[in-house]
C-alpha cells in the first residue's frame, strides 16, 4: 500500500515568485450575470512561480519544451542536506534512472520574501556528477538549483542540468515528511502541456511505500 504525500506549494494572490519581487499571478473576476457561477481570468502568470518543472530548453536551446517532457513516475532518493551548499558529498550513488530530492529544510520559509535570499543551491560539481550518474530529474525544496555569485545570477547547474536533457523541479515542499520512510518511494510533477514554453507549474506527490 502506498500512502500519497502532496510536495506542492499552494499559491494565492499574494504569493511571490523568483526573485522574489514579482507575484506569480494576477488575475480578475468576470461579471457572467449569475450568482451561481465564478469564473476567473489570468491577466499574468509567471511559469517559475511556486511549485514548478524547469523543462530543458529553459537553458538548452532545442531542448524539450514544458509540453516535451515524457510524464514519468520516478523512483526517488530523498537526500537531506545540512549544509549551505547541495555538493558532490551530497549525490548518492545510485542515481540512474532516478529522481533525487534535496531537503534542505528551505522550505520552512516559502511564501516569505526571505525565501528568495540566501538560499541553498548547488554546485557546478554537484550537477555534473549527477549527470554522469545518470539522474532522471532533480527536485529540491529552495526556488533555484542555483544562487548568486557576487551578488549577480549565476547558473551553472541549470546548465549542466538542462543541457544533460534533466528536468528541474524547484520549490519542493513537505520533502521531509519522506525522510523517515524506509521503503520505496515514487514521485511524479506532471507540468502542463504547455508547446514553446521553458517551464510549468506542477503538482507534485510521493507515493510513500507503506509496509
Amino acid at each position: 500500500m502506498f500512502t500519497l504525500i502532496d510536495l506542492t506549494q499552494t499559491l494565492d494572490a499574494k504569493s511571490l515568485s523568483y526573485p522574489g519581487t514579482v507575484r506569480t499571478w494576477t488575475a480578475e473576476r468576470q461579471d457572467v450575470r449569475s450568482d451561481l457561477a465564478t469564473l476567473t481570468r489570468f491577466s499574468d502568470f509567471d511559469p517559475h512561480g511556486g511549485t514548478h518543472l524547469d523543462a530543458p530548453l529553459h537553458f538548452a536551446p532545442g531542448g524539450a519544451d514544458a509540453a516535451g517532457v515524457p510524464l514519468r513516475l520516478f523512483p526517488a532518493i530523498v537526500v537531506p542536506v545540512g549544509s549551505p551548499r547541495i555538493d558532490a558529498d551530497s549525490v548518492p550513488e545510485n542515481c540512474a534512472g532516478r529522481a533525487v530530492l534535496f531537503s534542505t529544510g528551505w522550505e520552512d520559509r516559502a511564501g516569505t520574501a526571505d525565501y528568495y535570499e540566501g538560499f541553498p543551491s548547488m554546485t557546478l560539481e554537484a550537477a555534473q556528477l549527477l549527470v554522469d550518474r545518470g539522474v532522471g530529474l532533480v527536485g529540491l525544496d529552495t526556488p533555484s538549483v542555483d544562487g548568486r555569485t557576487d551578488g549577480k545570477p549565476s547558473y551553472p547547474a541549470h546548465e549542466i542540468l538542462c543541457g544533460a536533457g534533466v528536468p528541474i523541479v524547484e520549490g519542493l515542499v513537505n520533502l521531509r515528511a519522506l525522510l523517515p520512510v524506509e521503503g520505496e518511494i515514487l514521485f511524479a510533477a506532471f507540468p502542463l502541456k504547455l508547446r514553446g514554453i521553458e517551464a510549468s507549474p506542477v503538482r507534485a506527490v510521493a507515493l510513500a511505500r507503506e509496509d
